[in-house]
């Protein structure tokens, strides 16, 4: 008889939580759902190029590091006291910037002092940039050995966000030893 009690409220409490539920649902209130909710998400990555004409630099000053002494500087070709260049316009083209006999020996920097440096814009307008410590260094190991030419090709390429934000000229150098 104890079975039997057990079986019949164990019926009478399910058909309870039945009408509970069906009552609940036909008044409209909203159960939270166990599905999981999702949104679209779109990444997208663009190199977008700053739109300049021209990009114009002048150094005033080349000198390159003696290993463990001081600094040499350079004098520019053809006896110029500064050389002023629009770096947009050396696309696949080298300038040379210094042609000089200096003493043999490691050396591990080169240094360029900046002068002036401006971008024109699409547009016709024109910026001055500064570069933040007034010179640009050049890290780059090569040997000078006597009756020998070394070259040293220096790939300037432009910092196009921190000219289009910041107005700073920060170039990325990549410099070879041929």
């Amino acid at each position: 008889m104890e079975a039997r009690k057990v079986g019949i409220y164990g019926i009478a409490g399910i058909v309870l939580a039945a009408l509970m539920v069906s009552g609940l649902y036909l008044s409209g209130v909203q159960f939270p759902s166990f599905a999981t909710q999702t949104g679209n998400l779109i990444v997208l990555l663009t190199d977008a190029p700053v739109d300049i004409d021209h990009l114009n630099i002048t150094i005033d000053s080349l000198s390159v590091k003696l290993k463990n002494e001081s600094w040499i500087d350079l004098p520019f070709v053809n006896g110029k006291t500064e050389v002023y260049f629009d770096l947009l316009a050396l696309y696949n083209v080298t300038m040379e910037l210094s042609d000089v006999e200096i003493p043999v020996g490691n050396y591990t920097k080169m240094r360029m002092t900046i002068k002036t440096a401006n971008a024109t814009f699409a547009g016709d307008e024109t910026v001055d940039l500064t570069v933040p410590p007034g010179h640009i260094d050049v890290i780059i190991k090569f040997e000078i050995e006597s009756d020998d030419v070394t070259v040293v090709l220096i790939d300037m390429q432009a910092d196009w966000v921190a000219i289009s934000e910041s107005n700073h000229l920060r170039p990325v150098l990549k410099a070879s030893v041929a």
